[in-house]
């Protein structure tokens, strides 16, 4: 008999061991925190309009951009070191009652320092209001007896959920948006920042990826 010589074929180890690593690697990917952002004032000109500012992911309805030192020449207050509550510029909302932050990708969080202007002996409450498209989901109304170093009222907006735009303003006979006062310079801002929802494109990734491996596992 003659023999016949067979080819042997080489079996590939399986890395299954991996494969658990790499689902838990892109999960973590998934579940990482979204990106967070400050509106930062400071690097924009002073007497300026904030609408005409970059900043990311956002855009703003018209607000001057005032440095303390301006504050003090145009509204007579002593604001060296106690308005701006970083660096030394903010908004005021003296260019619209209203002033309006759109977002174009979804924040998760949203937070600013707003202090509220005496008008005629009176200081109004603000209200935050946070919209998904033309859809009121929620609002925040200072309390105007909260004094600051400033010597007036003053109020940190911190507030979570799933908004597309905010809109600030001072309130005058109730605490709803009908309710914003129709008179300007009542308040000044800063210290805003925003957190956005992860880029849809990252998310596709990590959902590509892993119907990749359950794939492979599969085999």
């Amino acid at each position: 008999m003659i023999p016949i010589a067979r080819r042997s074929r080489a079996v590939r180890p399986r890395l299954a061991a991996p494969l658990p690593l790499l689902a838990a690697a892109l999960c973590l990917l998934a579940a990482s925190p979204a990106r967070s952002a400050s509106l930062d004032f400071d690097d924009v000109p002073d007497l300026s309009d904030a609408a005409a500012a970059s900043f990311p992911n956002t855009s703003l309805s018209s607000a001057q951009v005032l440095s303390e030192a301006s504050v003090q020449a145009l509204l007579g207050y002593d604001a060296a070191g106690t308005w701006a509550t970083s660096g030394d510029q903010g908004i005021l909302n003296s260019l619209g009652p209203v002033i309006t932050f759109t977002f174009a990708v979804p924040v998760l969080a949203f937070a600013i320092d707003v202090l509220g202007i005496e008008k005629d002996g009176v200081t109004l409450p603000i209200g935050l209001f946070g919209y998904q498209g033309d859809t009121l989901i929620a609002g925040w109304v200072s309390d105007p007896l909260a004094i600051g170093d400033s010597g007036l009222h003053e109020f940190h907006f911190a507030v979570v959920g799933e908004f597309t735009s905010f809109r600030l303003g001072a309130l005058d006979g109730c605490e709803t948006p009908e309710c914003f006062s129709s008179e300007g310079s009542t308040f000044f801002a800063d210290t805003a920042s925003a957190r956005f929802v992860p880029e849809p494109g990252t998310l596709a990734l990590v959902a590509l990826g892993l119907a990749a491996l359950a794939g492979r596992s599969r085999r």
